[in-house]
């Protein structure tokens, strides 16, 4: 098993493991090429980075995040603003999935205090999960983060997801405050200082 930062080509298997594990997050009701771009942006920009589990050439999990979340999502828009929309073109004219879409572009705007890092996503295949593998990622990802010189950084983690949230409380993060991005729904935040 290899633990390492990602490459493009890989942002269509990272896009699928997303899909497939994570169920109830907002951005997995969105379409597939969607999110291979959404990952591309992520490998490629200076504001973000991927680290992914790897066996026998096959991505397997992946933690995701941002150093800073406002110039990525700046970058982000530059660069595949126009594909995406045409890609979620019949979504668009959902209300329900464009006000969404709004709500986590524009949420660090309304949650200007907390810090601009994040980790975005963490996922592991069903059948590789239990072998210690999103905790040698994080371990990777926390060692790049500190390489760039960021000191702290935050997760923001739905209130139903309780096998996240016992993972996060178990590798050091520290509760911060609920949060509401999308409608009632709540959320919570954690921040994890670096030593």
């Amino acid at each position: 098993m290899k633990i390492r930062l990602a490459e493009k080509k890989e942002a269509e298997q990272i896009a699928e493991i997303h899909k497939t594990e994570i169920k109830k997050g907002f951005l997995s009701s969105l379409r597939g090429p969607f999110l291979t771009n959404l990952y591309s942006a992520i490998i490629e920009s200076e504001f973000s980075f991927c680290v992914v589990s790897e066996k026998d050439g096959r991505v397997v999990g992946f933690i995701a995040g941002v150093l800073d979340i406002n110039k990525f999502y700046g970058y982000f828009l530059k660069k595949y603003f126009f594909q995406s929309v045409l890609m979620l073109l019949p979504q668009i004219f959902n209300f329900k999935k464009l006000k969404k879409i709004f709500e986590s572009l524009f949420y660090p705007k309304k949650e200007n205090n907390l810090p601009k890092a994040e980790l975005l996503t963490i996922a592991v295949k069903k059948e590789f999960q239990g072998q210690g593998i999103a905790k040698q990622m994080f371990e990777k990802f926390v060692s790049e983060i500190k390489n760039r010189k960021v000191g702290i950084f935050k997760v923001i983690v739905g209130e139903e997801l309780k096998p996240a949230i016992k993972f996060y409380e178990k590798n050091g993060f520290q509760f911060l405050k609920k949060i509401s991005i999308h409608n009632k729904q709540a959320s919570r935040v954690y921040v994890y200082p670096i030593n």
